[in-house]
């Protein structure tokens, strides 16, 4: 989220001072207040930039937000919101946030660990259980999108099968990367290599498959399966089928065994 910056260590002790009070002291009068040159912190209750897309300021100016901040000049400006609050505001922000137009896709990216709200050069800061992050590319050599993406931090107190994700939001993130990396061509061994089948009844294609790493969501895998002439040309199960389609990942609760 943008490049860090060297500040003298008094004036980087002073700003975060006046964020904490900032933070603390509620609405304000001004939209934004410069403490760190090339960052400004958002301190009112309501803001707003003509830059965003039509339906961010709902987003940015949801009553559960901890604090933001913006950093970067023109054409490059990021936008960065970070917010507290429950499974079902989480959710309902993800439903407002699949509704936005105008932007490059709709991301969430799952975070390992847990959320704090801070600024790229700090080292810890307040907690926090997700973020919504904005960069406005506004030059000749972008597209004209902007980019809106969220994320979230699945060590925190949420718990991620307790989301209901939109179909039209891509989820993505270090969380999945074994879900990502099973591909059309791999054998059945080498997907059981990586993932463990989810419980309950399952066929020899489709499969489901969980990583213990990324509780709550699932994959389905088809493989392109062989069948056996001698019994009426059921499919049989081999090591060596290929995968011929992958699921995006989804959320579902396990099943038991």
């Amino acid at each position: 989220m943008g490049t860090s910056t060297t500040h003298n260590p008094h004036e980087f002790m002073n700003a975060k001072s006046i964020l904490t009070l900032l933070c603390a002291g509620g609405a304000s009068l001004l939209a934004v207040v410069n403490v760190f040159g090339e960052a400004s912190v958002y301190i009112a209750n309501k803001v707003s930039n003509s830059a965003w897309p039509e339906g961010m300021a709902g987003l940015v100016n949801v009553t559960n937000r901890v604090y933001g901040f913006t950093h970067g000049d023109a054409p490059s400006v990021e936008d960065v919101f970070f917010y507290s609050g429950s499974a079902a505001d989480f959710t309902a922000f993800l439903a407002q946030y699949s509704k936005i137009q105008g932007i490059k896709g709709h991301r969430l990216i799952l975070d390992d660990g847990a959320g704090e709200a801070k600024f790229p050069w700090d080292k810890t800061g307040p907690a926090c259980d997700w973020e919504l992050y904005g960069l406005s590319r506004q030059a000749p050599k972008y597209d004209t999108n902007y980019v809106l993406e969220v994320h979230f931090w699945i060590g925190g107190k949420i718990r991620v099968d307790s989301l209901t994700i939109p179909n039209t939001v891509e989820v993505t993130g270090p969380c999945l990367k074994n879900f990502e990396a099973i591909t059309n061509g791999m054998t059945r061994a080498e997907v059981e290599q990586r993932l463990k089948m989810d419980g309950g009844k399952q066929g020899i294609s489709p499969v489901r498959f969980i990583d213990p790493g990324c509780p709550g969501f699932k994959i389905k895998v088809e493989f392109d399966t062989k069948q056996n002439p001698n019994d009426l040309n059921r499919a049989v199960r081999a090591n060596d089928d290929k995968v011929i389609h992958v699921s995006r990942p989804y959320l579902e609760p396990p099943f038991m065994d």
